[in-house]
Parts: C-alpha cells; sequence; structure tokens
C-alpha cells in the first residue's frame, strides 16, 4: 500500500470502526470518530511505514483497486500469530472471490513473516463475512454477547428492581 492508498483507507477505516462500535453499543456517537482516530492512529503511528504491521491493497487483473488488508505480525495477546485489524472489498467488488483470495494472501504474508497462526475480530452481525472465515478454517475462540434491554424490562413490577 502506498501512503496515498494509506490516507484513503485511514479515512475509512476511522469512519467504519466507528459505526461498528457504535452498532455495537461499545461507544457514544458523539465521540466515536474521535476514539477509532486515536486507536487507528495508535497501532499505526508511522502509517504504512509502521514497525510490525503489513498493509497491503488488493488489485483485479486490470489494476483496479479492488480492496486492502491491515495486518500486525505479532499482536500483543496472541503471541506468535498475526492479526487482522482489518480486511475490505470494495462494495461492487464482493461476491467474486476477491475476499477469500485476499485472506490467503493475508495468510501467505504472514507465514513468510515467521507467523504461526492468525486472528482477527468480526462483529456478530457480520454473516457474510463470519462465513468466510469459517469457510476458511477460522474457529471461534471467544465470544461476547449483548442484548439492548428497553427501560420497561429493568422496571417492570414484579422484577427484582420493582417498580
Amino acid at each position: 500500500m502506498t501512503a496515498a492508498e494509506f490516507g484513503e483507507v485511514r479515512s475509512r477505516l476511522i469512519r467504519d470502526f466507528a459505526a461498528d462500535q457504535v452498532r455495537a453499543g461499545a461507544w457514544a456517537a458523539a465521540d466515536a470518530e474521535d476514539r477509532a482516530a486515536s486507536q487507528t492512529d495508535g497501532l499505526l503511528p508511522q502509517g504504512v511505514r509502521t514497525p510490525g504491521m503489513l498493509l497491503l491493497t488488493a488489485q483485479a487483473a486490470d489494476g483496479t483497486r479492488i480492496g486492502h488488508v491491515w495486518i500486525a505480525l505479532q499482536h500483543p495477546d496472541a503471541g506468535q500469530d498475526a492479526w487482522i485489524y482489518d480486511i475490505e472489498i470494495a462494495p461492487e467488488q464482493r461476491g467474486r472471490g476477491y475476499g477469500r483470495a485476499l485472506l490467503a494472501a493475508a495468510e501467505r504474508e504472514a507465514v513468510r513473516h515467521g507467523a504461526r497462526g492468525m486472528g482477527l475480530n468480526v462483529f456478530g452481525p457480520n454473516a457474510v463475512a463470519r462465513g468466510l472465515y469459517e469457510s476458511a478454517g477460522y474457529e471461534i475462540t471467544t465470544m461476547q454477547l449483548r442484548k439492548e434491554l428497553a427501560r420497561e424490562e429493568l422496571t417492570g413490577e414484579g422484577g427484582p428492581w420493582g417498580a
């Protein structure tokens, strides 16, 4: 990935990560983009030249940019495993096998750099991505669940909180 490509990708990363966190109920919308920018910039302080990180661009045979992947060669919590922070195929290019090909390329690069395994996080509602990862041999290692509670459920008569 070039520095110019990174500038475009960084903007999307921040916007999409913030939106995902808000949808998941983890962050408030008011400060989500600031938090996403802070985390992204903390992990990539030197952009594409950040040591221990690989940022790769995927191209179709005709040279059209179709996606990217961001890999940490060693995740702080994963030992010898690499970690995919982000992988994305342009919406108009999805469904053509590019995601599977990019995932396989990311795995090859991680192995080439000494990784023994690869981890990633996927938001629960993203069934398409979950299907891809599971069909590529990824297994669930942890799972978080969440339920949005209506105020009535918390204060209803007969419940532990009373009315």
